[in-house]
């Protein structure tokens, strides 16, 4: 009768063992210091005020408008869960219509249809917890500024859909500064070591220093590209 012997593990087995070994604390560490660069189109809906009347309720007049858009975000990996970074957003929207609508023409009040166009570029900083590996959602938080590009106001008369030749007072073309407040939510999924996809949607508030406050949803699929400068 044979003895049964037990056998060392081989050099074949400790390597591989060595390797998933140095693979993981890579990875983990990867996780930590890793920088994004990451380019996201967006499509938005802003429900932007003016400070005219709606002459139907008596309230401020209030429009919904569409828009698109894209952002540029930065961000480097302090801990495995938490990145810090920013984000530089442009969003251009429809004409917002607020009809009806009072507005002082030379001091007079005017009713008509009111119409004005809204752009805006926002940089935003923050922090984002991310949770997972492969499929990584994450929730961001972000605080910045920004900047709103008013056009000219058209005043239109509302019987007979025509343009008067006239801007109401106070609503030239112009630039205001914004606070900026945003919410952001995700899921991301890490096609390897270097790419990410991803799809996330964001609430923004923005506060206007001497023009009323502004609300934007957007969403959009972002692309991402990973690098580590502090390893290699």
């Amino acid at each position: 009768m044979m003895r049964s012997r037990n056998r060392r593990p081989g050099w074949r087995t400790t390597w591989l063992a060595l390797a998933v070994w140095w693979a993981a604390a890579h990875d983990a560490a990867a996780d930590r210091y890793e920088a994004t660069l990451t380019v996201q189109p967006i499509g938005a809906i802003g429900r932007i005020t003016e400070h005219v009347e709606n002459t139907a309720s008596g309230d401020a007049a209030v429009a919904s408008v569409s828009g698109g858009g894209g952002e540029v975000g930065l961000r480097y990996g302090l801990r495995n869960w938490l990145d810090i970074g920013g984000e530089i957003v442009a969003t251009g929207f429809t004409q917002a219509i607020y009809d009806p609508a009072t507005v002082a023409v030379v001091g007079n009040p005017v009713m008509g249809r009111l119409m004005r166009t809204t752009r805006l570029g926002q940089l935003r900083a923050g922090a984002t917890l991310r949770l997972g590996i492969s499929w990584v959602p994450f929730l961001r938080l972000g605080l910045g500024v920004g900047g709103r590009a008013l056009t000219s106001a058209t005043l239109q008369d509302r019987e007979h859909a025509r343009e008067l030749d006239v801007t109401p007072d106070g609503m030239n073309a112009s630039f205001a500064i914004d606070v900026v407040a945003s919410l952001g939510i995700g899921l991301e999924h890490r096609l390897d070591r270097r790419w990410t996809v991803g799809l996330g949607a964001d609430a923004t508030h923005a506060i206007g220093l001497g023009t009323p406050p502004l609300d934007v949803v957007s969403a959009g699929v972002s692309l991402s590209y990973t690098w580590y400068p502090l390893l290699w």
